[in-house]
């Protein structure tokens, strides 16, 4: 069977020193021949410098400014040459990656949109917010409150959206849906990208032919500065697809916590009593 050709995209911030070790581990545990590598660089323009001599065979683009995670991977997909992209972040090393495999199920899986593998934490643990199901206004209450449960087998098998930390999608659906909403500076753009997808009835899920080991959070030091940008991206995410009700819901629940979990959850009460 024909393989298709990979183009592995690594947007880059501040993260030469891990981004070393990722290219270092696809180098050494995968067959290169079977992909290309873009390198997205959204730091500094000397951050990179060497580093063609170090990997000869990647592409480094560089940006004029920081363009965030979506603009930036947009930017590496149009230079793509490959029909399946992986997204990947520089923050990563390959533990496993059977990359013939997973275009081999491109190829043969209907309906097969958005893949997803398995991510590790440095202490060898699943790491979290690796898949995921929908996210709602509810669910972010359960999770704030831990109200959720273990769910993350049943979740596994059929998840709503994959981490953009390792993201494989074809260039052909990638091009369709328009590639990553550039609204989106970082975070969410990842699970609006899957909701996009499975409105066309395209399938999301979890690969077990690909384990990468994720340290998370090396590109942007500052907590205060993640925070910011990850309530920025949600209000966006909620705005988009749930319109504004939702969330003036979502920002108020910020400040007032645990009475917006009870007054929903009355409300839900109340509705059952009356179509009963």
């Amino acid at each position: 069977m024909q393989t298709i050709k990979l183009t592995i995209i690594i947007v880059n911030y501040n993260s030469r020193t891990y981004l070393e070790k990722c290219l270092a581990s696809l180098f050494k545990k995968t067959d290169y021949s079977l992909f290309e590598i873009i390198i997205v660089n959204n730091g500094k323009k000397n951050e990179l410098e060497g580093l063609n001599n170090l990997f000869p065979h990647i592409s480094i683009i560089q940006t004029e400014n920081n363009l965030g995670f979506g603009a930036a991977n947009n930017l590496g997909a149009k230079k793509a040459h490959g029909e399946l992209l992986l997204f990947l972040n520089p923050d990563t090393q390959i533990i496993f990656a059977d990359f013939q495999k997973v275009c081999e199920r491109f190829k043969t899986t209907k309906n097969l949109g958005i893949a997803g593998g398995e991510l590790i934490d440095e202490n060898g643990n699943q790491q979290e917010w690796s898949f995921g199901t929908e996210i709602t206004l509810k669910q972010i209450l359960k999770n704030k409150f831990y109200l959720q449960g273990d769910l993350k087998n049943k979740i596994k098998k059929d998840p709503d959206w994959v981490s953009g930390t390792a993201l494989f999608i074809s260039k052909e659906l990638f091009k369709e849906l328009n590639g990553f909403d550039e609204n989106f500076f970082m975070y969410f753009e990842d699970v609006d990208l899957c909701k996009r997808a499975r409105k066309k009835n395209k399938k999301i899920v979890c690969f077990n032919d690909f384990s990468i080991l994720h340290y998370g959070g090396k590109s942007y030091c500052q907590k205060n500065t993640q925070k910011k940008q990850y309530y920025l991206a949600q209000d966006y995410y909620f705005k988009k697809h749930a319109g504004r009700i939702y969330l003036f819901c979502l920002k108020f629940f910020r400040f007032t916590g645990m009475p917006v979990f009870i007054f929903l959850s009355n409300l839900k009460n109340n509705w059952r009593k009356k179509e009963i």
